[in-house]
């Protein structure tokens, strides 16, 4: 294709936008790698039968009775998902397929968009794309064959955001305008590419959004909807891309694993004052296991995007600013030799009503990166809606005109992956089977080979056993495993010179192995063993002993956070469950503080059989229960969760408990009547405050529906005290620890500087130093490290207000960063995080880090189950616990 042709279809791609001031645009340059592939093609045949059925499809504005867009007006996901159907049904170039279905049972959809000869072939193109994206044993040569023969595959998904209404409603447009256009411009496109198109990333969000919009219509109250859009994760949904926890998480990595997409596009809305669209280049850092090609390629793609708007007559566009390319929690695709381009439309008023200003939106101040402002003082959803559009539009455009050249350094990119040298061990026997577990099935669905050694074997000058995990680094997606199992060096970045730090996006660290709590080398010498290339994870091979004598008992060890599901499972099942306070030993092998001891019935050999299987968590058989302190656990003890309306950590901490089967329910406001009548211990996360527990949400702005968070007011704040001091347990940490601390006015000072110039510390791994014999931190590692994000440390001021037990602190001297980025560290020095206190005849644990931090810190999680389940716990007495219990 010529310059000047390609300039004329540029022309033709630009959007009719009210925001729009001439279809004029500038030409478009496109720089070929070859005179094969820069020949122009042949226009592409319309099907007169095709164009006919298509047009027989109503514009979205017929079907849905309104033009998108307009003021006031959703299109909901009942609607849309039929009207996807009838898309599908009647053009022939597009494929809807039903990938799975989501968290609460929504279709999660995929419409694969391309021209009818593609779509015949597809499992051919998808061949390509596969052999590119590995290519060991592939020549230049056979790549430069493939990529000429090949179509780029080009991913986009909106609406993971589900209040950020205006991307899923811009793919309606999208899908009748691929479909149904009937032109030479547009069989081009969809013949040089393939879209995998995912209309609504969180289906479940925009049924509870769109359908809270449409329900409060005409009414006084509140428009938004005011609780967690998905059901654990909310806005964190788009923080789950290297745990991979969510259904909707797994559902998007089978797509990008099955087709190997060269772009995806992430499509989402900012704050109202922010530029009318963000789009790459991105702010420094990027992590540097994303190859420097896909960092090349993400910031030309943006820009191609910036340069469409701007034709367009789009003012208020920008790039290089408030987003980075760092953290995999954010991205997966980076690490599977895909760019990721982040669209970031200014939001308008209220979800789906103008903006409107006494003055020009947003900043005025011109910039290379923020070249023209945007001169209006108004805002609508339709215009979010046009410029989403015309980026998705340059986007595709972009990439359809560079096949050959998308193709080919996908390719190189593989090539420079598979060409890496070393090797990450995983050694077998840890102490915690479940933490290796997971670890390694989140590499696993990460399309990260994985094989595990047939003998023992030496490497790096250190002996490892049969079943050790290797991951070699000569593989196509090693970067994934790289940035997930080293420690991370976040670089030093300043706003200016001796300024404040420059925020990061989001967090710092991800070292599993310091998350989870498990052991992983890297080893960059050669070494020899046989392996076997794993094609599923299983967890370790245990046996279960024989059953112990009358006077024994079953013991199993509280090193696994794992543990916990064998707990619940107990619980459930009415079966007596006790812990050791102290030391013993038994058979020769000796058991810690918090070992777990059941009584040697055939129901618990049943459960603990079973769990010990599918966990790979041992169990043993004592001869004798020994004589010494201990505990039993409160049968089916009943766990409270604080869960103000939309908090963010709650809805983490409820996806871990339904995961461990916990019994346990959210705090409803009418439950503050009899706390102690409905809960043994209660978690008060990050998050929950004395406001969002007093005042709640505002009877005023919603129905009765959501009555569970309206607030209790002082009477329930006091009530909540009462439950302490008459018996309860109370958790908490991070923000919630202060409000514990408000609650029962602990004798506590926070001492770190206020000034991030001299303390910061944004999401890292921290050293930690942990009294592992105290009962809330039985079977701990006694360095795990804390995972703290601009959380609080703290000066015990008078230890002799309430008993108090130190759990954890952080060490006087020394390197207290782990991972990630930290300022000042030397102001930590020796300060407490974790304290265990007796307030009345209950106790409250409190963490000033955050020890449930979106599931990620599990091996540091363990000790709010410690916690809660132990305070309801009844003491024994040796002689007590020897009968256990009878």
């Amino acid at each position: 294709m010529t310059s000047s042709e390609t300039s004329g279809l540029s022309r033709r791609m630009l959007l009719k936008s009210t925001a729009a001031v001439g279809a004029a645009a500038a030409a478009t340059t496109v720089i070929h790698p070859d005179a094969a592939s820069a020949q122009p093609r042949a226009a592409q045949p319309i099907d007169a039968l095709a164009a006919a059925k298509a047009a027989a499809i109503p514009t979205p504005e017929q079907y849905f009775g309104f033009r998108i867009g307009s003021d006031g007006k959703l299109a909901t996901w009942d609607k849309m998902l039929p009207y996807f159907q009838l898309i599908a049904e009647k053009s022939n170039r597009v494929n809807l397929e039903e990938v799975g279905k989501t968290t609460e049972g929504n279709p999660y959809v995929l419409l694969t968009i391309s021209s009818p000869k593609n779509l015949a072939n597809l499992d051919n193109l998808v061949e390509i794309n596969s052999r590119l994206a590995d290519p060991r044993g592939l020549s230049p040569t056979e790549a430069e064959e493939l990529a000429r023969t090949g179509k780029p595959f080009y991913m986009v998904y909106a609406g993971i955001h589900s209040t950020e209404v205006g991307n899923s409603q811009a793919t309606i447009e999208w899908a009748h305008r691929l479909a149904t256009e009937q032109s030479e411009y547009m069989n081009n496109i969809l013949d040089d590419l393939v879209i995998l198109l995912v209309p609504c990333q969180n289906p479940d969000g925009l049924v509870k959004v769109n359908d809270h919009f449409a329900a409060t219509a005409g009414t006084n109250y509140s428009r938004t909807y005011p609780d967690l859009y998905q059901k654990y994760t909310g806005h964190d949904d788009n923080r789950d891309w290297f745990m991979l926890t969510q259904v909707e998480s797994h559902l998007a990595t089978q797509i990008q694993n099955k087709y190997h997409p060269q772009v995806l596009q992430d499509s989402h809305q900012a704050g109202s004052n922010a530029p009318r669209m963000f789009t790459p280049p991105y702010l420094s850092p990027y992590d540097p296991n994303i190859d420097s090609i896909t960092v090349q390629q993400s910031d030309s793609l943006g820009l191609a995007m910036q340069r469409g708007m701007t034709a367009a007559g789009m003012k208020g566009v920008g790039w290089g600013m408030t987003y980075d390319y760092w953290t995999p929690s954010r991205q997966y695709c980076v690490y599977h030799n895909a760019v990721r381009i982040l669209t970031e439309a200014a939001s308008c008023s209220n979800l789906a009503y103008p903006l409107v200003s006494n003055s020009p939106i947003g900043s005025q101040h011109s910039t290379i990166s923020f070249i023209e402002p945007y001169d209006q003082n108004t805002w609508t959803l339709r215009q979010i809606v046009d410029y989403v559009s015309q980026a998705f539009y340059s986007g595709i455009e972009a990439v359809a005109y560079d096949r050959y050249n998308w193709l080919y350094n996908f390719y190189r990119v593989g090539a420079k992956a598979v060409s890496r040298t070393g090797a990450w061990i995983i050694p077998a026997g840890q102490r915690d089977p479940q933490a290796v577990r997971d670890a390694v099935d989140i590499l696993h669905t990460g399309a990260v080979e994985i094989r595990q050694a047939q003998s023992a074997f030496s490497a790096g000058g250190q002996q490892y056993p049969a079943g050790s995990y290797i991951i070699y680094m000569n593989q196509p997606y090693s970067g994934f495993a790289e940035t997930l199992l080293e420690v991370q060096e976040y670089p030093h970045l300043l706003q200016y010179p001796d300024g404040p730090p420059q925020r990061p996006y989001d967090v710092t660290a991800q070292t599993l192995p310091m998350l989870l709590g498990f052991q992983a080398n890297l080893v960059t010498s050669a070494f020899s063993v046989s392996t076997k290339l794993l094609s599923a994870i299983k967890p370790a091979a245990v046996t279960m002993p024989a059953p112990p004598p009358a006077t024994g008992a079953y013991a199993l060890g509280a090193e696994s956070y794992g543990v916990f599901q064998i707990v619940s499972k107990l619980q459930k099942q009415g079966i007596p469950t006790f812990r050791v306070a102290k030391q013993f030993a038994d058979g020769g092998r000796t058991f810690p503080a918090g070992t777990f001891i059941v009584p040697p019935t055939d129901a618990a050999r049943q459960i603990l059989h079973n769990q010990s299987s599918s966990t790979g968590i041992a169990v043993f058989a004592l001869s004798a229960v020994p004589r010494i302190e201990g505990v039993q656990l409160k049968p089916d003890t009943k766990i409270g969760l604080l869960k103000p309306a939309n908090n963010l950590q709650s809805g983490w901490l409820m996806w871990m408990f339904d995961q461990y089967g916990v019994n346990y329910s959210v705090v409803k406001a009418q439950d503050y009547t009899n706390l102690a009548g409905r809960f043994d211990a209660i978690i008060m996360p990050t998050g929950v405050s004395k406001s969002s527990i007093t005042n709640g949400l505002n009877p005023n702005n919603y129905t009765a529906e959501w009555s569970w968070a309206f607030g209790v007011g002082d009477d329930g704040w006091n009530k909540l005290r009462d439950f302490v001091t008459a018996g309860g347990t109370l958790v908490a940490y991070g923000s919630g620890a202060n409000t514990a601390q408000q609650l029962f006015e602990l004798p506590l000072r926070s001492i770190l500087p206020s000034d991030s110039s001299v303390f910061y510390c944004p999401g890292a791994l921290l050293s930690q130093e942990i009294d592992s014999n105290n009962p809330v931190a039985w079977g701990m590692d006694p360095k795990n490290p804390a995972w703290f994000d601009e959380d609080r440390a703290y000066e015990l001021t008078d230890p002799n207000k309430y008993p108090v037990q130190v759990v954890s602190k952080y060490p006087h001297s020394g390197e207290q960063l782990q991972s990630g980025w930290l300022i000042g560290g030397e102001y930590l020095n020796g300060a407490v995080n974790g304290l265990s206190w007796t307030v009345g005849r209950g106790s409250v644990v409190t963490f000033g880090s955050e020890i449930g931090f979106r599931t990620w810190n599990r091996g540091e999680e363990k000790m709010i189950f410690n916690a809660m389940y132990q305070g309801p716990s009844q003491k024994l007495t040796p002689d007590q616990f020897q009968r256990l219990g009878r």
